[in-house]
């Protein structure tokens, strides 16, 4: 190496590339020429025959490459004495090969151009990554599609998607729009299909939001009927109360009868019993005097007896028909009580009907009012059963109707709050939309008042000119009075300039608000893409790290060996 300036690469990893052969040189000389006509070079007449370059030319060259990695420098080489500057430019991109001040000052020479044509080879290279790798996914890379665990996956992040937003409205508010309708659909359609949001299910339910609110509003139009079902359903249960004792009472009078009905059957068939005995001993006594073998004594006593024995059937007779009298009596009362147990029976039924009662088995409750006559222990089973379904029948309706007042009322709460926002929204928005009428009212009026002074300005100026030619074409004498016509002239002016300016300035605050706000927002939309560059600028700067490292690692090792072969070469 020469000992003339400042060297690089010297204490880094070797230049492995085989920048002495020709046919190396030709083809790295083609992938130059090959990037600068697809990055449209402005030297579109560059071909092969002008290398190796001049210096003018390679500082051009240079600088577009080196525009590609830092877009913000134009100019990063000068034209003449450029380099020192060229070395420690390379030396910030860690260049792996070495260079010194020599090789471009004498860049033309065989010995210098394939050094220099290697560093501009790997301007080449590193300007093709920029501008093919990093430059087109920088919000890809910028914006990774992971999820909260760090893992990837098949959707966009919702940084990424309002980063694309805010970009389009940039381009659109450039292009003079205050509003991005356009934009803002389009960030909630890209949202709710990134998320996976169902559209018709958030129309269906749209859908049926309106048609409860519809009916919400016929229910609150109708009025409410709760205290007239309340009154109703209080008389149905003071009616059910009373049926219920009523059928209790003819249940256990039913019992009593019954009971009675059989005692008096075992009355009478005990009585049946003796009145056989009776007949069989009158037919054994009649065969006994038709044969002649009762004295005369015993035929008394007999006569005695038939006598006592008539009595007795006469008296049992009539003690019969009083019975049957008396039971007669009481199978009317129990018609009548049928009957009315056979209405009250319609009426419960007839209201069970009505309100769609039924039993645990789904059968519509029906109350049957058996006959009184033997056997009716199956009837009054039934009787219990069903009392005992429309006990529980009525606890349920107090439960049911207890929830549904709750759910009622908390509808109806929910309700008056979803009102009550949405009126708080709607006078927001009115007020919104009037502030934003003042305001362009405002504008406007200021606008049309500046120009309408601005014209008058001009006028009494355009006056006050042919005012003052006027005067020096006169003569001197009146010079005095038009100077002080002149004087008071400039004074009006001064106070109408100044107001102009008072009002002027008004109007530069309310600009200076709206471009404060403005600026808040563009520089938001910048600190975005100021972000996601530096996120690619850090993730370059580690590659260029690492690759920077494993250069050192390299040089290292060829060192290490090269002062091993070194000792041995001295041993031998």
């Amino acid at each position: 190496l020469s000992g003339r300036g400042s060297q690089i690469g010297t204490k880094g990893g070797k230049d492995t590339r085989p920048l002495g052969d020709k046919v190396f040189q030709q083809s790295q000389v083609r992938k130059i020429l090959d990037f600068l006509r697809m990055a449209k070079y402005p030297n579109d007449s560059l071909t092969s025959k002008h290398f190796p370059l001049s210096s003018k030319e390679f500082v051009c060259i240079f600088n577009f490459l080196y525009s590609f990695m830092d877009p913000r420098t134009d100019s990063a080489l000068p034209l003449t004495r450029f380099d020192e500057e060229v070395l420690k430019m390379l030396k910030t991109l860690h260049y792996p090969g070495n260079l010194s001040r020599s090789h471009f000052v004498t860049m033309g020479s065989l010995h210098s151009w394939p050094t220099v044509l290697g560093s501009l080879s790997f301007m080449c290279d590193l300007a093709s990554i920029y501008s093919q790798k990093l430059f087109p996914n920088i919000i890809a890379l910028g914006f990774p599609n992971r999820d909260e665990s760090g893992f990837t996956t098949d959707r966009e992040s919702k940084e990424k998607i309002q980063y694309e937003h805010h970009l389009d409205c940039w381009h659109e508010f450039n292009n003079g729009a205050d509003e991005f309708p356009e934009q803002l659909r389009a960030l909630n359609e890209n949202l709710m299909e990134n998320n996976g949001v169902d559209v018709e299910r958030l129309e269906f339910l749209g859908q049926q939001k309106t048609t409860l609110e519809q009916e919400l509003g016929r229910l609150e139009e109708r009025g409410s009927r709760k205290v007239e079902l309340l009154e109703q359903k209080q008389v149905l249960q003071s009616d059910l109360a009373k049926m219920t004792d009523y059928l209790l009472k003819i249940e256990s009078h039913i019992n009593e009868k019954q009971e009675e009905g059989d005692s008096k059957t075992m009355e009478l068939e005990e009585l049946c019993g003796r009145l056989e005995g009776t007949r069989a001993e009158v037919v054994d006594l009649r065969s006994n005097c038709e044969q002649g073998k009762v004295s005369h004594l015993e035929v008394e006593r007999n006569g005695v007896l038939i006598g006592e024995r008539r009595r007795q059937v006469e008296t049992a007779r009539q003690e019969v028909e009083e019975m049957e009298k008396e039971v007669w009596q009481k199978e009317i009362k129990v018609s009548r009580g049928k009957e009315v147990m056979d209405s009250l029976a319609k009426q419960i039924n007839s209201l069970a009907m009505q309100e769609g009662l039924k039993t645990q088995s789904g059968e519509t409750i029906c109350l049957h009012v058996e006959t009184f006559q033997g056997g009716g222990g199956e009837g009054t089973l039934a009787n219990n059963s069903m009392r005992t379904e429309l006990s529980e029948m009525a606890r349920s309706s107090r439960t049911l109707t207890r929830n549904t007042e709750r759910e009622l009322q908390g509808v109806v709460t929910a309700s008056g709050k979803f009102q009550e926002e949405v009126a708080m929204k709607k006078k927001e928005l009115v007020s919104k939309d009037g502030e934003v009428a003042r305001v362009v009212d405002e504008s406007t009026k200021h606008k049309e008042l500046v120009d309408r002074e601005e014209h008058l300005y001009n006028r009494q100026l355009a006056d006050i000119r042919d005012q003052l030619h006027h005067l020096k074409s006169q003569d001197r004498d009146n010079t005095e009075w038009k100077q002080r016509e002149l004087v008071s002239a400039k004074d009006r002016l001064e106070k109408l300039q100044q107001k102009g300016k008072e009002e002027e300035a008004a109007g530069r605050e309310f600009l200076r608000k709206v471009a404060d706000k403005t600026v808040s927002y563009m520089e938001e939309c910048t600190g975005y893409r100021d972000q996601a560059a530096m996120a690619v600028l850090e993730t370059a700067r580690a590659r260029v790290e690492m690759v920077r490292r494993a250069g050192t690692e390299i040089q290292e090792k060829v060192d290490k060996a090269l002062k091993d072969t070194e000792r041995h070469l001295e041993g031998h």
